[in-house]
């Protein structure tokens, strides 16, 4: 039984991206009309348009208005989920975040802004933090940027009973830096994290935020950081799709 041949838009969006990969057209470059590309590969203007828009899912190009389609320009940072989650050594004067450091590693500036508050657990998050709903919890609002493109929003929320009066108690203005050291310096150290990842499309407040393109995807991860089965911080992440890439190396047992 014979493959069904693929979509001829599918095969123009194959041959745009080998293009785009190869650098005959770079980041920036401006993409042939679509009258142009429909001549080049013999096709209607209808299914050029769906290629582009494949192309455009990808978050490798982007239309501007009346300028025309354009390469992205915009840079991808490399999540090392390794070094997010690795203990820096006892006296290290290390001071960069996890996010910092995946930045730097992928060649980029990293910068966020934070809000935190003092609320009380809804159910949802009283399961994920196995305590009862109404017990307060500090919660913290980001929006991460790379060279100043927003990449990933976070919500992150601890038990406030943990952390009320350390040296802890607000994440991003006590003595260390990243969830394993902060929870090291009061002596809940932390031996496990639950990550679960899954793409989806963005919600209105998200394309706002991370100002996605049209088709553009997110990867949406729910953490939880425990001290053997008990979790002391959870938080719901989300990147942008296309400027995000999730790298893991872990040991087999």
């Amino acid at each position: 039984m014979s493959t069904p041949s693929r979509p001829p838009y599918t095969r123009i969006a194959a041959s745009l991206r080998d293009k785009i990969e190869a650098g005959e057209y770079p980041p920036g470059s401006r993409l042939p009309s679509h009258r142009e590309l429909a001549r080049t590969f013999h096709a209607a203007q209808e299914t050029i348009r769906r290629a582009i828009a494949q192309l455009q899912t990808e978050g490798l190009i982007e239309t501007r208005g009346q300028h025309g389609t354009f390469v992205q320009t915009r840079p991808s940072v490399r999540r090392i989920t390794t070094d997010f989650y690795r203990r820096r050594p006892p006296g290290s004067t290390e001071s960069t975040s996890p996010f910092a450091r995946s930045a730097a590693a992928s060649g980029g500036r990293a910068s966020w802004d934070h809000e935190t508050t003092r609320e009380t657990a809804d159910e949802q998050v009283a399961e994920r933090l196995a305590i009862q709903p109404g017990e307060p919890v500090t919660v913290t609002r980001y929006l991460y940027r790379y060279d100043g493109t927003p990449i990933q929003t976070a919500i992150s929320w601890e038990p406030s009973a943990l952390t009320t009066g350390t040296p802890i108690e607000l994440p991003e203005e006590g003595a260390a830096i990243g969830v394993v050291a902060r929870f090291d310096l009061i002596g809940q150290h932390i031996d496990s994290v639950e990550e679960e990842i899954t793409s989806r499309p963005p919600t209105a407040d998200e394309v706002r935020a991370l100002e996605l393109p049209p088709g553009a995807s997110v990867l949406s991860m729910r953490r939880t950081y425990r001290v053997g089965d008990k979790p002391v911080e959870t938080a719901d992440i989300v990147m942008a799709g296309h400027r995000s890439v999730l790298s893991y190396r872990l040991a087999v047992t």
